[in-house]
């Protein structure tokens, strides 16, 4: 019965616990745990009975991806020793069964059970080494087989010989082509070659510079036409059936443009008939005054001659519209039969921008007849010099008409998506080509140089950041883009007790791969990215760790500064990661605690793909260990199938985002605790740190929100400000008690000074120079707050005032953020200290145009932040100013007993009990957070001025 021996040898061995590969990977088809197949004479064979069987002691070792983090992708590995009694694997000898089938690069590929009744392919590559070995007797003779994957090969691929123009042009030939030359030669060349076999040379007149110009990146440097010019010949060829044909070429004409009627290219051809066209010009157009018979400035026309260069009639309009100048263009001139007439067509295609503009003459009498040759810049009867300045190079005759954009992404491959260069390179060089992600979300990259294939493909990745990769499906290469390795569900997860894991995951917290000062290059053009700030910033210790610089040239399509500059940052990203490395993760398909669920996983596993070990050991931070995996290796034998994945933090790809997402949440530039917190408060004082201005969100729909503080992650339900107070109550001899449960105390003046009402807090300036001040107690020093003003009367005598104080310790010692309203009914804002009652101002602002009417509201906002003042005011019923008005630096004041409000009139003040009126009193900062504690079991108290930073903030995407 087919396929019982196996199950049978299978069992034999499960009961007899004899030494075989029983539980490895579970059993195949062929009763083994794995199967190994090789590529001779045209079949797959499987040869898995001659391996791991010389002393059952051998093993299957298979390496892929990169070795460690920040490594490019290494060529797979796959070494296995076959038996070789017989000599089938001794590729030079003549009585093996495999003798002449057997090469260096031998197809080879290597599978376990996936768990779905498939095959899992471990290995597929070519055979690279054959080495036979024998012990004295000649007893055990095998075979240590060498495989390697196809980067291999791709490896020692030849650098092209020509440019990405040349060869779309001549591998395959374009179709009916009967003239090319590419204009490449190098500098001091007596002629322009042509790459036809059977094509002559151009020749060269006068003194065209070759080799230097550079704008066309798929080409080699071409001339430039500096008062001279090429002529080709074109091999007569039989006509007689052909009804079209078209020339082309490259053309660059710079910014300053041409002479006016300059020649930049003609053809000519074999009139049958005197009088009938010999010459087809192409003239660019500069005329004077802007108008002209034959277009605008910066165009150009195709001109019909005969043979005496006297101008031909047509009909139709003979010039483009398109300003050609400071483009790179392929310029076409199309020609067939129109009946008894001629239709000249001139097209023109801007490489960078797709754009396309043509125009059609007809010439009556006369049909298609053979070319003779083509000549950029020549001189002609009506030009002495030919046209001066231009680039042109790439020259094709056909006689067949096609699209102008025949040539696809080889004419410009600049500004081509990374993945989808990858792709075309890997198809042009007949590789089988896989990916995931989408190829066209990867980085534009600039142009394709001459270099062999591996050095494109690596190219690609780096400008991309994404991972290559070796198929595993077929020979294959594949590539994994950036983006796919964003934000992804882990594709393993394994729990650290669970006894899966083979050997202990030791973490690395080393400086191996920092990176937080990064300058990345792009056609001499430099941009630099450097972290100044948090643990690993480029500051000395302690504050950071040091420049860990690094220098990055890139193949990029744009070169503008805000490009590299985001190139560069996301370089600083990834070598700013505050966490341990786990380089090395292994499992073992054979222990009892892998499910088959787990096996299916492990096995499914990719480049890139995440894997995390729960419940790390108490010893360890209680977070999850959260990795990509850049690379595996294997070893499969008759006891385990091990599988190691080499990795790298996977918190640089999470929580990825852009700004118009409502889930983003970017982290703020610093933020810390106001006071010490014991490890069950639930309700903390939150501010910027020094230098940050940034608030936390308050909106509602954010929350909750995960924090980190101190190694503990807890989880906010809620952010408020510290104190709030709206005046919708009715209180009299005082304030009352604030909207956030705070109370006022009220000071100077009497009791029936104070009062509040009809939606405001009052203060009645009853006596002039006398101050009335709301405080609330504290013992912070740096506030962040808001009030609405207004005074019911127009000052007379002398200024009504009213304020934000902070650090006030008596009335005569604080800081305040005063608005006057003056006599002359301006509005000022003051900043001023009063240190033992003497105050000395430090800064004002006027508001301009502004003339106070009783009753008008304005909103100040004072913000003290150590030495740092700063204050501004708008009209309450606009929006917030966006600039600091006043800003000041001052130290004599660094403690706080209390904060509120202070209003007073000037001596001299007239007004009859007048009222300084307060609205919308905030706190803004600190900032109130509601908590829910130790979300990553971690149970700690923590000191005023820990950092504050989001546990998981999004990064924008590059």
């Amino acid at each position: 019965m087919p396929g019982l021996v196996p199950q049978i040898a299978a069992l034999r061995r499960r009961l007899a616990l004899v030494p075989a590969p029983a539980r490895a990977s579970g059993e195949a088809s062929n009763g083994e745990p794995v199967t190994v197949e090789l590529y001779v004479g045209g079949t797959w064979v499987d040869i898995t009975s001659y391996v791991m069987v010389r002393d059952d002691q051998g093993q299957i070792a298979i390496s892929s991806g990169t070795r460690d983090e920040g490594a490019q992708t290494e060529q797979g590995t796959g070494t296995l020793p076959l038996k070789n009694q017989d000599g089938r694997f001794s590729s030079r000898n003549p009585t093996g069964p495999y003798y002449g089938q057997l090469s260096r690069n031998t197809p080879i590929r290597v599978c376990v059970p996936d768990g779905n009744g498939g095959k899992s392919y471990r290995l597929w590559g070519d055979g690279s080494e054959w080495p036979v070995s024998w012990d004295p007797t000649g007893t055990d003779v095998w075979v240590d087989v060498n495989a390697n994957g196809p980067l291999r090969r791709v490896a020692q691929a030849p650098t092209p010989a020509h440019s990405v123009v040349y060869d779309a042009i001549t591998d395959p030939l374009l179709p009916s082509l009967v003239a090319y030359w590419p204009c490449e030669d190098a500098a001091g060349s007596k002629s322009v070659a042509s790459a036809l076999t059977n094509g002559s040379p151009m020749t060269i007149a006068g003194t065209p510079t070759l080799a230097a110009y550079d704008g066309f990146g798929a080409s080699d440097p071409l001339p430039v036409f500096t008062g001279g010019s090429l002529t080709g010949g074109v091999t007569r060829y039989d006509n007689s059936a052909v009804s079209q044909y078209q020339v082309r070429f490259l053309l660059s004409v710079p910014a300053a443009g041409l002479a006016d009627s300059d020649t930049i290219a003609r053809v000519r051809v074999s009139p049958t008939v005197a009088g009938e066209v010999e010459y087809l010009d192409i003239e660019y157009n500069d005329p004077p005054g802007g108008v002209g018979s034959f277009g605008g400035p910066g165009t150009i026309s195709i001109v019909p001659y005969n043979s005496e260069e006297s101008m031909l009639g047509y009909s139709g309009e003979e010039s483009l519209t398109l300003d050609v100048r400071s483009r790179l263009l392929r310029v076409s001139i199309e020609v067939s039969n129109n009946g008894t007439a001629l239709s000249v067509t001139l097209r023109v295609l801007d490489i960078n921008t797709g754009i396309t503009d043509s125009t059609t003459i007809g010439l009556s009498g006369t049909n298609v007849t053979r070319v003779a040759s083509v000549a950029l810049a020549p001189s002609t009867l009506n030009q002495s010099t030919g046209a001066t300045g231009m680039a042109a190079g790439h020259v094709t005759v056909q006689t067949a008409i096609t699209s102008i954009n025949d040539l696809g992404r080889a004419i410009q491959p600049s500004g081509e998506a990374a993945g989808r260069r990858m792709q075309r390179l890997c198809g042009e060089a007949g590789i089988a080509f896989t990916w995931v992600g989408d190829l066209d979300d990867t980085v534009a990259v600039g142009a394709q140089s001459k270099q062999n294939l591996l050095a494109h493909l690596r190219e690609c990745a780096l400008a991309d950041g994404g991972l290559l990769y070796e198929s595993r499906a077929e020979l294959g290469i594949g590539y994994r883009t950036r983006s796919s390795l964003y934000n992804q569900d882990p594709a393993l997860v394994i729990g650290y007790s669970s006894g899966a894991l083979a050997q202990v995951p030791t973490p690395v917290d080393d400086d191996r791969y920092y990176a937080n000062k990064v300058t990345v290059t792009c056609n001499g053009v430099s941009a630099t990215y450097e972290e100044t700030s948090g643990a690993l910033g480029t500051a000395l210790p302690p504050a950071g760790v040091g420049e860990y610089g690094r220098e990055e040239p890139l193949n990029l399509s744009s070169s503008d500064a805000a490009t590299l500059r985001d190139q560069a940052a996301w370089r600083v990203h990834l070598g700013t990661v505050d966490e341990a490395r786990f380089p090395q993760i292994s499992v073992n398909l054979a222990h009892p605690s892998i499910t088959p669920a787990m096996r299916r996983a492990i096995l499914g596993m990719r480049l890139g793909d995440r894997i995390q070990i729960t419940d790390p050991p108490a010893w360890l931070p209680p977070d999850t260990i959260d990795q990509l995996v850049l690379g595996m290796s294997e070893t499969i034998n008759h006891f385990e199938h091990k599988v190691t994945f080499s990795c790298a933090p996977a918190s640089p790809y999470s929580s990825i985002g852009v700004l118009d997402t409502a889930w983003s949440r970017i982290d703020t530039d610093g933020s810390e605790l106001v006071a010490n917190i014991s490890s069950s408060a639930t309700s903390v004082g939150v501010q910027p740190s020094a230098g940050a201005d940034v608030l936390w969100t308050k909106d509602p729909s954010d929350f909750p929100l995960d924090i980190r503080v101190g190694g503990e992650v807890m989880r906010v339900t809620a952010i408020s400000d510290l104190v709030t107070d709206t005046f919708t109550r009715t209180a009299s001899s005082g304030w009352g008690t604030s909207d956030s449960g705070f109370t006022w105390t009220a000071s100077g003046g009497s009791a029936t000074d104070y009062s509040v009402g009809s939606g405001v807090g009052a203060h009645l300036l009853a006596t002039a120079g006398t101050s009335r001040r709301c405080i609330l107690p504290t013992v912070i020093s740096d506030f962040d707050f808001y009030v609405t003003i207004t005074a019911d009367q127009l000052a007379t005598g002398a200024i009504l005032t009213g304020s934000l104080i902070t650090r006030y310790a008596d009335a005569d010692n604080f800081y305040s953020a005063q608005l006057q309203f003056s006599t002359a009914n301006a509005v000022t804002l003051v900043v001023f200290k009063r240190v033992n009652a003497v105050e000395t101002t430090l800064g004002t602002y006027t508001m301009p145009g502004t003339t106070f009417v009783a009753g008008t509201q304005y909103r100040i906002r004072f913000k003290v932040q150590g030495p740092s003042l700063r204050a501004r005011v708008w009209l309450a019923s606009d929006v917030e100013a966006p600039e600091w008005q006043v800003t000041a630096t001052d130290g004599t004041l660094t403690s706080s007993q209390w904060v509120g409000v202070r209003s007073i009139s000037g001596a001299g003040n007239t007004n009859v009990n007048p009222s300084i009126k307060y609205d919308d009193f905030q706190i803004v900062s600190p900032q109130t957070f509601t908590l829910v504690r130790s979300v990553n079991g971690v149970v700690k108290a923590h000191s005023a001025g820990a950092d504050v930073r989001l546990a998981t903030p999004t990064y924008l995407a590059l």
